[in-house]
């Protein structure tokens, strides 16, 4: 964004920089917060401070300053900024998703050799991110960078990356669901929640999510062992019928399959279609079962299997 689209945003900016660091205790630091936005717009591949404050033409010092060591909550800021979010988005649901960042340096906290989207296995962190979606658009609402266990496990390492003392290890699944507390206790609560295979295999994450009453619709594998619902209940180690994987459930039904249009045909954009079956299943893995079976009426809860 050059500076003369930039100024033609002036009065939006102002506004909204207005609303989300209005509990900041001192002017200077509401300015800067406002000039730090600006800088973070602006044209130009480096967004560290000094080439962003170069750019605004304002002193580095005091940029660095608000940056680095000025005192302010930041999920007040993370707080007003979702709670914005929501209210012009509208969302029809949220995602649940791993965002990588690469890396060049061993040191940097959380980093290590591991998935890194399109580079595949690369030096990376990774952070869980919850995303707001709707025919308008997508933003993040929230987000937190996964401490793989290698990095819990060497304090000495953490405190020289500056990983704050105390912090451990937390699954992905497990980061998931606090970051959707911690939205709640903001009075944000998700329609429907939509996650890819990492999390949808996760019988705790699909528990978590069933026992806060949220709605979820979450990917599988294809050797996830599922019971064919006939309408009667399935205690959770019948022996009665034989499991099926849902890869084999899919090649049986795969006849069945309707054609559905989700995004029709437009100026931009060609339509948009797939081939879909629902079924009603219990899935019947060992750790479905387990779980359940600690719960107290021990009955495998229906689902349906969108294929």
């Amino acid at each position: 964004m050059d500076v003369q689209t930039m100024s033609a945003l002036d009065a939006d900016l102002a506004e909204f920089t207005t609303d989300v660091f209005k509990y900041l205790a001192y002017r200077g630091q509401r300015a800067y917060g406002q000039q730090y936005l600006r800088g973070l717009m602006l044209d130009g591949r480096r967004k560290s401070v000094e080439p962003m404050a170069t750019r605004l033409g304002i002193p580095a010092q005091n940029l660095g300053h608000f940056v680095a060591q000025s005192t302010w909550d930041y999920t007040e800021v993370m707080r007003r900024v979702a709670a914005r979010a929501v209210a012009l988005l509208d969302p029809s649901a949220w995602l649940i998703d791993d965002h990588p960042f690469v890396r060049y340096g061993h040191g940097t906290a959380g980093a290590m050799v591991q998935h890194c989207g399109e580079r595949k296995q690369h030096l990376c962190q990774v952070a869980v991110s919850v995303h707001a979606t709707s025919r308008l658009g997508s933003t993040p609402l929230h987000w937190r960078l996964f401490l793989p266990e290698s990095w819990a496990a060497d304090p000495a390492r953490c405190a020289k990356a500056g990983v704050p003392a105390g912090t451990g290890h937390r699954t992905k699944q497990r980061i998931a669901l606090d970051l959707i507390d911690e939205l709640g206790q903001w009075g944000l609560v998700p329609p429907l929640v939509i996650a890819d295979s990492d999390y949808g295999t996760n019988t705790a994450f699909r528990a978590g999510l069933t026992q806060r009453k949220i709605p979820w619709l979450v990917a599988v594998q294809g050797d996830t062992v599922v019971l064919p619902a006939t309408g009667a209940p399935v205690t959770a180690w019948a022996k009665r019928r034989p499991s099926i994987a849902v890869d084999d459930l899919a090649r049986d039904n795969r006849y069945r399959a309707a054609r559905y249009v989700y995004r029709p045909k437009s100026a931009d954009h060609r339509a948009h279609a797939g081939w879909f079956v629902a079924i009603p299943v219990h899935i019947a893995g060992i750790i479905e079962r387990g779980h359940v079976a600690e719960s107290g009426d021990r009955v495998l809860p229906r689902r349906t299997l969108l294929i």
